[in-house]
């Protein structure tokens, strides 16, 4: 048997269909074909594997006439047709219920589209990917939540850190101002001594200490006290000692001395 081509069978067909409809109108019997119905009654037959009317109506004609139907197509080329339109629409799973149900896969998982009465769970589908970015979003809100509370807990002990830090700088201000109270106690005293020595013999002190101790002491002594001592000093010294304490310059070898001291300590650098 030849094989069977279904172009030409469409071709033929919708062409005796135009031809059917212009003589109905021509006769005037009102032959009239809606679309809706007509593809309403379409689906109902393929769905349940019968032949439509049309082809029908040409295989009763050929039988009555025992002619070849327009287009040279013979009896048995409409069987082969028709077997072939009942295998085609025979493959199309049905939605009735014990038989088969059309699936829709997403990221490897099935979800039924029709259920078992032929009515849509597209609300199923969408319900799901809520749920799964709802997971998604709370995976993500917890893992802030942690990162958050590492962040405070670095805070913290940055705060704490700064306390330490504070509490250490301010224990150094007070060793520094307690060893220049005492430092100054002293040197008071170291004044006071030689104020109260006879002129002469702190003059003769006087001429072979160091000149920056020297000059320190003058100044902290009484002008009244410190004037018979330089009387009684070597000229030159005491010309020195004049230009020191006149000058504007004023050494620190005790700040020098503090300073080194307290050199191992830490530094706190401020803002």
């Amino acid at each position: 048997m030849r094989s069977v081509r279904l172009l030409p069978i469409v071709v033929m067909a919708a062409s005796s269909l135009l031809v059917l409809k212009t003589v109905g109108i021509v006769s005037g019997e009102g032959y009239t074909l809606t679309g809706v119905n007509m593809a309403f009654a379409q689906e109902q037959e393929q769905a349940e594997g019968q032949v439509p009317d049309f082809l029908a109506d040409m295989q009763a004609a050929e039988l009555a006439d025992g002619e070849e139907v327009p287009g040279g197509y013979s009896q048995e080329d409409l069987a082969a047709a028709e077997a072939a339109a009942s295998s085609l629409f025979s493959g199309i799973p049905s939605t009735s219920v014990g038989e088969d149900i059309i699936y829709y896969e997403l990221d490897g998982t099935r979800y039924q589209l029709l259920d078992a009465n032929g009515e849509p769970t597209t609300q199923q589908v969408v319900l799901q990917r809520l749920a799964e970015r709802r997971i998604e979003l709370d995976s993500f809100a917890s893992e802030l939540e942690t990162r958050l509370a590492v962040v405070e807990a670095a805070e913290l002990r940055l705060q704490e850190r700064m306390a330490e830090i504070s509490a250490v700088e301010a224990r150094i201000d007070e060793l520094v101002a307690q060893r220049e109270a005492e430092e100054s106690a002293q040197f008071a005293s170291v004044v006071a001594m030689y104020a109260a020595m006879r002129p002469a013999d702190a003059a003769n002190i006087f001429n072979e200490l160091d000149m920056s101790v020297l000059t320190r002491v003058s100044r902290e002594m009484n002008p009244r006290a410190l004037g018979p001592i330089l009387a009684k000093m070597r000229p030159e010294r005491a010309q020195q000692l004049t230009i020191r304490l006149a000058s504007s310059e004023e050494p620190a070898p005790q700040n020098m001395a503090v300073g080194s001291e307290f050199s191992h300590l830490p530094q706190i650098v401020g803002q």
